[in-house]
């Protein structure tokens, strides 16, 4: 339990103007991406098979390789903007965003259904007990089980939808200065339920503690879902102990905060990646339009960049590094998601 520095911990007044973190699209930019796009068109390619090899976008090249620069080892995350939705159908929006990632890192299963692409919209009245991201609810700090994490605007919402960005690190920093009993609670770490996505024969929960902080040659990092450890305590008859408690309320309560928390909304056809292991993310509930051509639709990427960070192996909840394997079987029992917290 140590300070962290360096530029991935920040507070919310460094980056007030979107420009602070904005790379943006120019007109050469885009045509070079219109013709990745075509070429994928006579090539006749689906999305899971574009590679970078075949989205070829050399000018753009430097620019993706800086960003990954910054994800990795600068403030953690990265808006890119200026991209025009209304000139693309919605799988040549899959298309492009899916090309840009693969210069970022290599996408993971994103749910025991195996799905690359994961669509964040409200989903309630087609799924039962949908995943926290497929509905209207607010979803509290948290991280992905991932590396890097994208998200790219198709529609927003008719009111709310609010995204936040917290650094992990700062909130680390903060609990280090005013409660370090908590903080050594949170580097324990808790069992996790793992929601029925484990592979055949796995343990539904896991066997060991995941900790929230945790210290692997030189680096800090965060894996963060409260809902998750509140179901492992309730199945294995092991409540939480109130200073467990006091501990992850600290965390959501900073998360939240208006010192630390970088509140913004997705506009159509901006796209925002960050660093799964030292940002943490939130949503507020939103209001959608009626039309389903006009509900709120975000896609949802889940990177694995090369050498991205060494992270301890107790950091994953399933036997993957970074994702959740896709179950052959097909059978995922259904539960509650809930976002846990207050």
């Amino acid at each position: 339990m140590r300070e962290i520095i360096g530029p991935a911990v920040w507070e919310a007044s460094q980056y007030l103007g979107p420009e602070r973190f904005t790379v943006r699209f120019d007109q050469e930019d885009l045509a070079e991406i219109d013709r990745a796009v075509i070429k994928v068109r006579e090539l006749g390619l689906k999305l899971d098979d574009i590679e970078r090899e075949n989205f070829d976008l050399p000018r753009l090249t430097p620019k993706l390789a800086a960003v990954l620069d910054e994800l990795r080892d600068g403030r953690g995350f990265v808006r890119l903007s200026g991209l025009d939705v209304s000139r693309y159908s919605k799988d040549e929006l899959g298309m492009i965003y899916w090309g840009i990632g693969t210069y970022l890192g290599g996408g993971v299963s994103q749910s025991a259904k195996g799905d690359r692409l994961g669509h964040v919209l409200d989903a309630t009245g087609e799924e039962n007990n949908p995943r926290a991201y497929r509905n209207k609810n607010e979803l509290n700090p948290h991280t992905d089980f991932t590396e890097l994490v994208g998200l790219m605007c198709l529609r927003s919402a008719k009111a709310g939808g609010e995204s936040l960005l917290a650094s992990a690190l700062s909130i680390h920093n903060e609990m280090l200065r005013t409660f370090p009993e908590h903080l050594k609670i949170l580097y324990r770490g808790f069992r996790y339920h793992r929601r029925g996505e484990q592979q055949p024969g796995a343990a539904p929960i896991t066997p060991h503690r995941v900790p929230v902080f945790s210290e692997c040659n030189g680096q800090i990092s965060c894996r963060f879902v409260r809902p998750y450890i509140e179901a492992a305590a309730v199945e294995l008859g092991e409540p939480l102990t109130a200073k467990e408690v006091e501990a992850l309320d600290l965390f959501q309560d900073l998360a939240n905060g208006e010192r630390l928390s970088l509140r913004y909304v997705m506009a159509p056809g901006e796209i925002v990646f960050f660093n799964n292991y030292t940002m943490i993310h939130a949503r507020t509930p939103f209001v959608d339009y009626e039309a389903a051509d006009r509900k709120r639709h975000l896609l949802r990427l889940w990177l694995i960049p090369p050498a991205f960070r060494d992270v301890v192996p107790e950091i994953e909840l399933f036997d993957t590094r970074g994702g959740v394997a896709r179950r052959e079987d097909g059978e995922v029992q259904q539960y509650s998601w809930g976002v846990g917290g207050r």
